[in-house]
C-alpha cells in the first residue's frame, strides 16, 4: 500500500486510503465564509475610546497578523503540497490554502478599517520587517521554509525527518496563540464586534481576558445565544457565542 508520502502523486480518489482527510475537506466547505459577511465598521467607534496603550496594543496585533497567513500558505505550496500522495489528504489542503487566502483578504480590510492613515497603514505592513518580535517570529519560519526547498522527494529517512520537522517547526513558529489572548479579551469585554467572540467551551482559551485596564479583565458582557454566523462556528464548533 502506498503510504501518504511516499514518492509520487496519486490522482483517483478510490479506493480512498484516508477518509478522515475527505471528510475534513467537506467540513471545512460547509464553513466557508467571506470577508463581506464580517461588519467591521462597527469596530470603528471602539477605537475612539481607547488609550494611546490600548491602541498600540490594537495596532501591534493586527501587525502581526498582517503577513502571518501569507507566510503559512507560502509554506503550504513551497512544501507541504507536493509530498502529500493522497488525492482526498490535498483536496483538504487545497481547501485549507483558500482559508489562508480569505485570511490575508480578511487582515487587509481590518487594516484598511482600524488605519485609515496611510503612513500608520503602511508602517502596519511593513512590521514584518521593522518589529523585531514580528520580524524574529517570521524569520524563524523562513528558515524552516528554506530548510527543504530544495526537497522534492522523500526517498529516505532523513528525507522524511526533514520535512516533519518542517511541518512541526513551522506550525509552532507561525502559532498565533500569543495574541489570541489579546483578541479574546476584547470580544469578551464587548469591544470590536468585528472581531470572533469569546468561547464559552474552550479550556484553552475560556480563561483569557486582559488584566489591564480593569474595565476590560472581566468578561461581563453577557452571553446572548449560539451563534449560527458560519465565520464563527469555523473557529471552534458550538461553543462560539455572539453578544
Amino acid at each position: 500500500m502506498t503510504m501518504l508520502l511516499d514518492p509520487g502523486m496519486d490522482l483517483t480518489l478510490r479506493p480512498m486510503r484516508y477518509p478522515d482527510f475527505y471528510e475534513r475537506f467537506r467540513a471545512a466547505i460547509r464553513n466557508t465564509w467571506t470577508v463581506e459577511e464580517v461588519d467591521l465598521a462597527s469596530d470603528v467607534p471602539d477605537l475612539a475610546t481607547l488609550s494611546v496603550g490600548e491602541r498600540h496594543l490594537v495596532h501591534r496585533l493586527v501587525a502581526f497578523f498582517a503577513t502571518g497567513d501569507s507566510i503559512v500558505a507560502n509554506n503550504l505550496v513551497l512544501n507541504l503540497y507536493q509530498h502529500v500522495n493522497a488525492p482526498e489528504a490535498r483536496l483538504y489542503l487545497s481547501r485549507q490554502l483558500y482559508e489562508e487566502a480569505v485570511h490575508v483578504q480578511f487582515y487587509l480590510t481590518l487594516l484598511d478599517t482600524y488605519l485609515p492613515d496611510h503612513e500608520e497603514r503602511a508602517k502596519a505592513f511593513a512590521a514584518v520587517e521593522h518589529i523585531p518580535s514580528i520580524r524574529d517570529k517570521a524569520e524563524f519560519c523562513f528558515r524552516w521554509i528554506d530548510s527543504i526547498g530544495g526537497l522534492h522527494r522523500l526517498e529516505t529517512r532523513a528525507e522524511r525527518r526533514a520535512f516533519l520537522l518542517n511541518l512541526i517547526c513551522f506550525a509552532a513558529g507561525c502559532s498565533s496563540t500569543a495574541p489570541s489572548p489579546t483578541s479574546t479579551g476584547c470580544a469578551r469585554a464587548g469591544c470590536f464586534p468585528g472581531w470572533p467572540p469569546a468561547p464559552t467551551g474552550c479550556s484553552a482559551t475560556s480563561r483569557c481576558t486582559w488584566s489591564s485596564p480593569s474595565r476590560w479583565s472581566t468578561p461581563s458582557a453577557p452571553r446572548s445565544r449560539r451563534c449560527s454566523t458560519r465565520r464563527w462556528r469555523m473557529r471552534c464548533g458550538p461553543c462560539w457565542t455572539r453578544r
